[in-house]
């Protein structure tokens, strides 16, 4: 069975729809790269496959108890706490305890009064009858295999960590299936090759959209390309996807339209920005 099983799927946010009937399905252990045209709708149908959108017909049917988690396309900015509160937000039920005894525990440290002792003592209770202390080693292992600083202050971090403590928090509810939404965008050379690095030995299934070329043909082992509210499913790199897609069009202006308009784009340089800035109405968020 599927991981995710998408069957005629249809939305519409204007007169072109979004998804026409689509179908899609995601299985384990793969990297599946998103393309199409700005403004196809790939983020919308990363936020469908989340659970933060919904369709207008058809039907999504997960595998049970699948856990999905997504990376957004912009890091973390002007975030008050520490990179343990951010990272464990991403379970968010249980945050708030962890966060007061994580929080408690270093006033403990600085001033070990008896209103400080008394209080640790009775979150360290509290995780107990909750059975939390399971979820708090998975924060500081997340935080550790990430070579993120736990106490650190979310504010003073680059572009580069502020991505590594999103990713953290993407990670801490141990997802099947992680979503990535332009994950080298603001990210230096050094960092994209931890990244993709780090990506490879996640145990899991990975969907990802991207217009680093270089960072598809590391990463994808499926292409799929949404194209006027289809998807169509290459089995394969990105390179095979282009030949496959090329033939396909069957002629020189389908070729260059779908070739030049707004596929991935090369890397260039150590920093890479997205062509799209500033804030974007519903419907341009589609993409």
């Amino acid at each position: 069975m599927s991981l995710i099983s998408m069957h005629g799927a249809w939305l519409s946010f204007s007169d072109a729809p979004l998804l026409d009937n689509a179908e899609l399905h995601i299985e384990d252990n793969e990297r599946v790269c998103l393309v199409g045209r700005n403004g196809a709708g790939k983020s919308t149908l990363m936020k469908i496959l989340n659970r933060e959108q919904g369709l207008d017909d058809g039907r999504i049917i997960y595998e049970q108890d699948l856990i999905v988690a997504r990376l957004q396309q912009d890091p973390p900015r002007n975030v008050a706490g520490t990179v343990y509160d951010f990272v464990a937000e991403g379970i968010a039920e249980q945050a708030a305890y962890l966060k007061a005894y994580h929080d408690v525990s270093h006033q403990v440290m600085t001033e070990p009064s008896d209103k400080n002792l008394n209080e640790l003592a009775r979150l360290q209770e509290q995780l107990d009858n909750l059975g939390l202390w399971q979820l708090d080693s998975r924060i500081n292992e997340v935080i550790e295999q990430l070579g993120l600083d736990a106490n650190a202050q979310l504010a003073s971090l680059s572009g580069g960590w502020l991505r590594k403590a999103a990713l953290g928090r993407a990670l801490v509810s141990g997802p099947r299936v992680l979503l990535l939404d332009e994950p080298t965008n603001h990210l230096d050379i050094e960092t994209i090759d931890w990244l993709e690095g780090f990506l490879k030995t996640f145990k899991g299934t990975i969907i990802f959209i991207s217009h680093d070329r270089s960072f598809i043909r590391n990463m994808a082992t499926r292409i799929v390309d949404l194209d006027r509210g289809k998807l169509v499913t290459y089995p394969g790199n990105y390179d095979q996807y282009l030949l496959d897609k090329e033939e396909a069009c069957g002629s020189k202006n389908c070729r260059m339209r779908n070739l030049t308009a707004s596929w991935p784009r090369k890397r260039c340089g150590s920093v890479r920005v997205s062509k799209r800035a500033g804030p974007v109405t519903k419907a341009e968020s589609a993409r």
